[in-house]
C-alpha cells in the first residue's frame, strides 16, 4: 500500500463560511490538517500530497510539519476541482490510486482507509467509495488511470460528473463498500460544525449502535443466535452500569458497555476469538471497545480496585447463556459437567468461577443490590 497508494487533500479553499481557516483549526493534540495526515500515515500511505491556496504558507509549513508535501494552486479561487487538477499533477509515477479527502471531511477513521484499499488492491478497480447505509461518502479510491481524463476534463460538473459517467459507463470497474463509519459523511463547513467535530472526535474510538449493526450484519455477518446472544449481554451490561451510576452517582460508561457486548463475539468462531475481535476492532479504529472485547474471556480484577467497563462485560457475558440469563453458577456449572472428564479443562474453569465470583462480589458492593436484583431489572426491560 506504501507504494502504490497515495492521498490528496485539497486545503485551498478561503474557508468563508467558517470564518476561520479549516485546515488550521484545532483537532485533539494538532490541527484538522495534521490529524487527517496522521490518518493516512496510521494506514501506511507516505505519499500525502496536500494542495494550498488561501494562506498558502501557513498550510505549507502545517503540511510538512506534519510530514506532507505541499503544492500550491494559483487558481484555487476557482473552485475545488482546480486543487484536485494540481494534486493529480504532482502524484508520483509509480502511484496506482489516490485517495481524495478535502480537509474539512477529517474524521474518517483508519478501517474506512483500510477496507478501501483492500478492495482497491485485491480486484482492478476504477473507483471504490466508501457507502455508510446506502450513502456515498469520502474519501473516493481512484486509480491514476483516470488521471488524464480529470486532468482533460473542463466540464460544468468536474470531477463529480467526470466520476458518475465513468460510474454509468464502467458498472464492474466501480465498487461500493460498506463501512462502520457515520463519518463518511461529515464535513466541517461552519463553526457549529466544527464544535460538533471535536464532540465525535473525541468518541471516534468507539462505534455507535449504528455502526455496530454495519459490523454485525454487513461486515463480519454474524449469525441470528449469535445476535440475540450479543444484545442480551449489551442489555445486562448497560443494567448494571445503571445501577453502579445509581450509587456512585457516576460510573463506567454505559455505552462502551452497551457496545463493547453487543461487539465481544463479533470473531466468534475464529480460534482465540476473544482477541482475534480485538484485533479487528483496532485495525478499524475502535480501540476503546477493542480492549474490552479481547478481555471478556478472562478478568482479573485487583483486590479494592473500583469495577470497569471491562469487568461488566466480562460479567456479563458469563450471565447470559444463549439468548438466556442465568447465574454465574448455573453457567460454570453447565461448564463443568460438559468437561467433566477433562481435569485441565474442569482446573481451568474452576479458575475462571472464582475470577467471575471476585468480580459479582465487587459489582454487588458497588451497585448496593445483588445481581439477582440486576437480571431482574434486565428481564423487565
Amino acid at each position: 500500500m506504501e507504494n502504490e497508494l497515495a492521498a490528496i487533500i485539497p486545503a485551498a479553499g478561503l474557508s468563508s463560511r467558517m470564518g476561520e481557516l479549516k485546515a488550521l483549526l484545532p483537532l485533539g493534540e494538532t490541527t484538522v490538517l495534521g490529524h487527517i495526515i496522521k490518518l493516512f500515515q496510521s494506514c501506511g500511505i507516505s505519499d500525502i500530497i496536500v494542495v494550498t491556496g488561501h494562506r498558502a504558507e501557513e498550510v505549507e509549513q502545517e503540511a510538512v510539519r506534519a510530514g506532507a508535501r505541499a503544492v500550491h494552486n494559483a487558481d484555487y479561487e476557482q473552485g475545488m476541482f482546480t486543487s484536485i487538477k494540481t494534486g493529480i499533477r504532482a502524484l508520483r509515477p509509480e502511484t496506482r490510486g489516490f485517495f481524495l479527502l478535502p480537509v474539512d471531511i477529517p474524521l474518517i477513521r483508519r478501517g474506512t482507509i483500510r477496507l478501501l484499499a483492500e478492495a482497491f488492491t485485491n480486484f482492478p478497480l476504477a473507483i471504490v467509495y466508501p457507502v455508510f447505509h446506502g450513502r456515498r461518502g469520502h474519501p473516493p479510491l481512484i486509480t491514476t488511470s483516470l488521471s488524464k481524463h480529470i486532468l482533460n476534463n473542463d466540464g460544468p460538473d468536474g470531477l463529480r460528473g467526470l466520476l458518475e459517467q465513468v460510474d454509468r459507463q464502467s458498472v464492474t470497474s466501480v465498487r461500493d463498500i460498506e463501512v462502520p463509519d457515520a463519518n463518511i459523511l461529515f464535513d466541517m463547513d461552519t463553526m457549529t460544525d466544527y464544535r460538533s467535530g471535536i464532540d465525535l472526535y473525541a468518541k471516534r474510538d468507539m462505534p455507535t449502535i449504528e455502526e455496530c449493526s454495519i459490523l454485525l450484519h454487513d461486515l463480519y455477518g454474524m449469525a441470528p443466535l449469535g445476535l440475540d446472544h450479543a444484545q442480551r449481554v449489551a442489555d445486562l451490561a448497560a443494567a448494571i452500569c445503571a445501577g453502579i451510576a445509581e450509587k456512585r452517582g457516576q460510573g463506567p460508561d454505559r455505552d462502551v458497555c452497551r457496545v463493547a457486548g453487543l461487539l465481544h463475539d463479533i470473531a466468534k468462531g475464529h480460534a482465540h476469538h476473544e482477541e482475534e475481535g480485538g484485533r479487528w476492532l483496532r485495525q478499524l479504529g475502535f480501540d476503546r471497545v477493542a480492549d474490552i472485547v479481547a478481555a471478556h474471556k478472562e478478568a482479573e480484577l485487583p483486590p479494592g480496585a473500583r469495577v470497569t467497563e471491562k469487568e461488566i462485560v466480562y460479567l456479563a457475558d458469563k450471565m447470559v447463556s444463549g439468548n438466556r440469563l442465568v447465574s454465574v453458577e448455573n453457567r460454570f456449572r453447565q461448564k463443568l459437567e460438559l468437561y467433566a472428564e477433562d481435569p485441565a479443562a474442569c482446573a481451568a474453569i474452576t479458575r475462571r468461577l472464582l475470577q467471575a465470583r471476585k468480580v459479582m462480589e465487587a459489582i454487588e458492593i458497588e451497585t448496593g443490590c445483588s445481581l439477582d436484583y440486576l437480571i431482574s431489572q434486565c428481564r423487565d426491560a
